[in-house]
């Protein structure tokens, strides 16, 4: 690797999460590296330079990005006009596929020869299945985060490369905190999660708050998680909502939540691929304007909305989509599980064959060398 340095891009906290990941690595393997780019307190804490706060994406919905798209074209040209002129070996670009795709394919018709790369690469096996013509033309190749999206992008002309998913080597023999322990002993804890975005504490914050009022009238002891990729305003508006009817607030880490309580509910996302990790119950519930809910239901070619059920032959989780994702069938699901044992041992035993699909290297060990070796 002669030039040394890298762009690294991601839109969200997830992203942030394996963009922290992937940069801790890599200057294991080249501690001289210089890396930049737009992230968040992950990828800084690890090392990167944040050119561009993340909250630059922090979008959500068709109609929603609308009023943003001069600020989004704006930031795609102050990074294509930065990259020219730093011109990094490579160019990661971590989901967030709208903005990504668009990035790359100015980052091309601009001049720029260097190496580009997909990580978490966009979802083309679930919709939008054309894209994949952009990750052959524009990438060099893809690192996406589970092996039936390799096979895909293999099988539709993508260079691809795969190990496992990041958050295996993350949850590997994860063990309940003391923090936990300390201030829950053995409470019978519901894990409440209403998401990491200003979209997803918009439309799932209040049925989760009535969800909760059901779940300690059933004496269970609900917790809400504030996620840390929250804005600060937001963080607090959670936290005023939530207090205003003396619900528990965790403010650490989702995982030491989740890996304490009897079960969880919460907004779909990567929360629920932790949740199969380690081996909790979840319902998942996502909610959306209408319009969007119609338009997504002709672009999308899967039913399925969690991974924990994709990678299952039989659904592990039950999605509460829109009208469905109502209080009363948030708390009976989880009371079906637990307290029906015939269907627990049923659940139980399709998280762990879903677990196995799940690889068992360290990630971002692997991602590292595969851009070292560039």
């Amino acid at each position: 690797m002669n030039n040394k340095n890298i762009f690294v891009s991601c839109g969200e906290v997830s992203g942030d999460i394996y963009a922290g990941d992937f940069i801790r690595e890599i200057l294991k393997l080249i501690p001289d590296l210089e890396i930049w780019g737009m992230m968040g307190i992950n990828g800084e804490k690890s090392g990167g330079t944040v050119t561009w706060s993340y909250d630059e994406l922090k979008l959500m919905g068709f109609i929603e990005i609308i009023p943003a798209l001069p600020r989004i074209f704006k930031l795609k040209k102050d990074m294509t006009r930065e990259i020219l002129k730093k011109n990094p070996v490579a160019v990661i670009l971590i989901d967030s596929p709208d903005f990504h795709l668009m990035l790359a394919k100015n980052l091309r018709r601009c001049g720029y020869s260097g190496k580009i790369i997909s990580l978490v690469p966009p979802t083309v096996w679930a919709w939008r299945s054309g894209r994949v013509k952009n990750l052959i033309r524009d990438y060099d190749f893809c690192l996406p985060l589970f092996y039936f999206e390799h096979e895909y992008l293999i099988s539709h002309g993508a260079k691809s490369y795969w190990t496992a998913h990041p958050l295996v080597h993350d949850l590997k023999n994860y063990k309940l905190t003391e923090k936990f322990t300390t201030r829950f002993k053995n409470d019978p804890v519901i894990a409440l999660m209403p998401g990491s975005r200003a979209y997803d504490i918009k439309f799932h914050l209040e049925i989760l708050l009535k969800t909760a009022e059901i779940l300690r009238e059933k004496n269970y002891r609900p917790v809400f998680s504030v996620a840390r990729g929250l804005s600060d305003d937001l963080a607090q508006i959670l936290r005023e909502k939530v207090s205003k009817y003396k619900y528990d607030i965790w403010e650490h880490e989702g995982r030491e939540l989740m890996s304490g309580a009897l079960a969880v509910a919460g907004v779909s996302g990567t929360v629920a691929v932790e949740a199969m990790l380690l081996n909790k119950f979840m319902v998942v519930i996502y909610n959306m304007k209408k319009f969007t809910h119609w338009l997504l239901k002709k672009l999308v070619h899967v039913k399925k909305i969690s991974i924990p059920n994709y990678l299952s032959v039989k659904p592990i989780y039950p999605e509460l989509i829109c009208g469905d994702a109502q209080p009363e069938k948030i708390v009976n699901e989880l009371e079906k599980y637990l307290t029906d044992e015939n269907f627990k041992n049923e659940i139980d035993s399709r998280l762990t064959s879903a677990k196995n699909l799940m690889g068992n290297s360290n990630a971002a060990e692997f991602w590292a060398e595969c851009v070292k070796n560039l």
